[in-house]
């Protein structure tokens, strides 16, 4: 059968308390009887101290406090001495007494005294700080402090006796940071929510050498302002500051302002630029120094030896002209067109010299702050002429019975004397034209001298076949003569067709004294499906031979061709096409051309067919492109019973075209 035994509820815990105070140790029980006995021991040598509510008569400021009926059983200590701090138990009969610490708190008397510091110290040598507490219990811990930074162990050392504890902090070195700082020993006794720390504080004077520094190392002003140069000298004691220019032996003292040390130039110069130096002396070595760079600007200035005006060849190459300037900043160097806002960077430079580019060039020298300066060289061109334009060969088309006008525009220095124009007829034979040249003929020439051009035109009216050839412009002066050439093409009348040639043979497909394809493939023609050339369907049986491979029915065969010699036969290699009368039937057929009113709507027709393997492409040759063995061969304009193929780049077919009961039947060689 288990015992009812009393239990803690509360038990006494250490507490620390201001000496001349009241403080009160808990203690209280669960399930407490009448027979239980509650005692307390403290100091000293925790002696009994009370039992139950009876108090040791040697303990008169101590009292039991609580409601016993509830277990409680608190000790009690009025105006607690010194004496009072030690180590207390509370108990009660089969319970283990619980134990608890009073610690009694005797404020410092003063702060801390602080010794070492009453004289200046030289930067570099050893210096200790001592700092001494005395009375307060219990003895306070002493720290030194920079500022806010605790110095280590390894930099104090601690003295302690009764009622007195000492600790020195050793600076084995002094510097110049050193000097005015606030060292500061703190001593705290460890309790701050009964007792403050105190502290006291020592600032130390450390003499050390003059330091400089410059606050505005590089100084621009413009020329005939004032300038100031500054040195800010940290030294102790304070220092005597000169200025001197580098280079030069003369000593300036500057004037002392808020420890910064001014040289003032009143007026300054760009002969005053350079390097200043500051030098300090305290008497503490080394001097201390500083430079600071003066740096004056003005305006910008051209070299005025560079020339005004230079000549150049037209077609000259790799010219170039340096713009030399001066000034402060380094002006930005261009070259401009003048009175344009077009520039280039210097030196200015032509990869080929032509005539456009004579003219007045200016040399623009600007620099931030300062107005720009310019200076004008002017750029002479001098050469032979040159043509204004891209092409020196032209080809004009103009229907017989039409206008045709050409235009040469010169550009040359000197201008040359006239300008000629020189016809050059189907034969070879140049011709000088004039005015006299015939009555429907026109030649009006301008000249302007100020932009250094010339230009001449020649009008043909009423154009004929005789006046087909190469019509030349040429102009000359003393450096050399340059000319184009125009090439004068006539077309049909409005309203004229012309018939549709027919392929000629492949190369392959010819035999000298042969006229027929023995190649063995049959000739098909093709047609336009959906965009794509395919071939026609082969023929019916019931038509006749000769229309195969045709686009139209209305096709005949030509019994009134010129006899062979009228024939005009050339080849690229300068070989015999063959007789005409060996050529097979098929060649000498040609399609009859639509009506009027369709060829007006609507682009001559166009067709392929397939000889042996090389394709050929057939149109109708109202002036229009002629394709050959897929080569582009030129520009075909009918004329009366003449077909007039305009090859690049050389004569590669002759076409002769007859009259065949009114429809035209074409023959042709490559």
């Amino acid at each position: 059968m288990a015992l009812d035994c009393a239990k803690y509820r509360i038990t006494p815990s250490s507490t620390s308390v201001l000496q001349g105070q009241t403080v009160i140790l808990q203690c209280a029980f669960y399930d407490l009887t009448a027979k239980d006995i509650v005692t307390w021991d403290g100091p000293p040598d925790l002696e009994s101290v009370s039992m139950r509510r009876i108090v040791n008569p040697k303990f008169p400021r101590h009292h039991i406090v609580g409601d016993e009926s509830k277990g409680i059983f608190n000790l009690q200590i009025s105006n607690v001495q010194l004496k009072d701090g030690g180590r207390y138990k509370c108990g009660a009969f089969g319970l283990d007494s619980k134990e608890a610490t009073l610690t009694v708190i005797v404020s410092l008397p003063r702060p801390p005294v602080i010794k070492g510091a009453e004289l200046p110290t030289k930067a570099g040598q050893q210096l200790t700080l001592s700092c001494s507490s005395t009375g307060g219990h219990p003895q306070p811990r002493l720290t030194w402090y920079n500022e806010s930074r605790i110095f280590k162990h390894m930099e104090v050392i601690h003295h302690e006796s009764a009622g007195r504890t000492v600790v020195d902090l050793v600076l084995p070195g002094l510097t110049r940071w050193d000097n005015g700082v606030n060292f500061t020993c703190t001593a705290d006794q460890g309790y701050p929510q009964l007792t403050q720390p105190k502290a006291s504080s020592a600032i130390l004077s450390v003499h050390y050498p003059p330091t400089v520094i410059v606050p505005q190392t590089s100084v621009h002003v413009r020329e005939g302002n004032p300038a100031n140069l500054s040195c800010l000298v940290d030294s102790n004691p304070p220092a005597t500051v000169t200025w001197r220019k580098l280079g030069h032996g003369l000593v300036i003292k500057g004037k002392n302002e808020n420890r910064g040390q001014t040289m003032s130039l009143p007026k300054a110069s760009r002969y005053d630029s350079g390097v200043y130096e500051c030098t300090a002396d305290n008497g503490v070595l080394p001097h201390g120094m500083g430079t600071a760079t003066l740096d004056v600007q003005y305006a910008p200035w051209i070299d005025p030896t560079m020339d005004d005006e230079i000549t150049l060849m037209h077609d000259q190459e790799g010219f170039k002209l340096r713009c030399l300037a001066d000034g402060n900043p380094k002006p930005h160097i261009r070259w401009r067109r003048k009175d344009t806002t077009l520039y280039w960077e210097n030196p200015l430079r032509f990869h080929r010299v032509r005539y456009d580019v004579e003219g007045t060039y200016q040399c623009v020298a600007t620099s931030g702050g300062f107005q720009e300066v310019t200076k004008d060289t002017f750029i002479n061109i001098v050469g032979r002429p040159q043509l204004l334009g891209e092409e020196s060969v032209s080809a004009t088309a103009v229907a017989a019975g039409g206008t045709a006008r050409f235009a040469c525009d010169i550009t040359a220095d000197p201008m040359p004397d006239r300008i000629i124009w020189l016809w050059r007829d189907r034969d070879g034979i140049e011709k000088e034209l004039t005015v006299a040249s015939g009555e429907f003929i026109t030649i009006n020439k301008k000249r302007d001298m100020d932009v250094k051009s010339s230009s001449s035109s020649l009008t043909i009216k009423d154009v004929a076949y005789k006046n087909e050839g190469t019509y030349i412009c040429r102009a000359s002066n003393m450096f050399g003569s340059v000319q184009r050439n125009f090439q004068l093409q006539l077309t049909e009348p409005l309203g004229v067709s012309s018939p549709r040639p027919m392929p000629p043979i492949p190369k392959y497909g010819r035999k000298r004294g042969h006229g027929t394809n023995d190649s063995g493939v049959e000739d098909l023609e093709l047609q336009e499906v959906d965009g794509t050339m395919k071939p026609r369907p082969p023929p019916r049986v019931d038509k006749e031979w000769k229309a195969v491979g045709l686009t139209y029915t209305g096709l005949v065969h030509s019994t009134s061709l010129p006899p062979y010699s009228t024939v005009e036969r050339h080849r690229p290699d300068g070989e015999d096409i063959g007789d005409p009368a060996d050529y097979t039937e098929e060649q000498n057929v040609a399609q009859i051309p639509p009506p009027l009113e369709h060829r007006s709507q609507k682009k001559p027709a166009r067709r392929s067919v397939y000889r042996g393997s090389d394709l050929e492409d057939v149109v109708d040759v109202d002036n229009e492109y002629l394709m050959i063995y897929g080569v582009d061969c030129g520009l075909i304009m009918a004329h009366n019973r003449r077909i007039h193929v305009h090859y690049r780049p050389r004569p590669a077919a002759s076409i002769i075209v007859t009259l065949n009961n009114g429809v035209h039947v074409c023959m042709y060689a490559v």
